[in-house]
């Protein structure tokens, strides 16, 4: 009995540290520009109604949508930081202010208001 056991702990800490392995490769490997990546924006909340795929090419400009977004999707290796107003101007909608939303890489959410415009940014190395 208890040469199974050792057998199958030693089998089990190979296979754990074999699927690390695989995992952390890649990831090392892939660009912004890889198509694993994937940042969008949509209309409604819960990430439905249009979708508005976000490149990945242009980052630290200002980009105002074309029709409010209610909820995104980030998962890249960049920041999405959403105004609530156009031109990437900070503040509550039709004010000025502090107050702007990051949609953090490898994250989804819900806006708090319908956003305007946005900026990527690169994550730091």
């Amino acid at each position: 009995m208890p040469v199974r056991r050792k057998s199958f702990a030693i089998a089990a800490a190979t296979a754990a540290a074999l699927t690390l392995a695989a995992v952390a490769q890649p990831a090392a490997a892939t660009t912004q520009s890889d198509p694993e990546y994937f940042v969008s924006l949509y209309t409604r909340p819960d990430l439905t109604g249009t979708k508005t795929p976000i490149s990945l090419e242009i980052t630290g400009e200002c980009v105002n949508l074309p029709q409010p977004a209610e909820s995104g999707i980030d998962i890249a290796p960049v920041n999405l930081e959403i105004y609530f107003n156009a031109d990437c101007v900070k503040g509550f909608p039709g004010q000025t202010g502090d107050i702007y939303f990051i949609l953090g890489s490898l994250h989804a959410g819900n806006f708090p208001f319908p956003a305007m415009s946005y900026r990527v940014v690169p994550m730091i190395d």
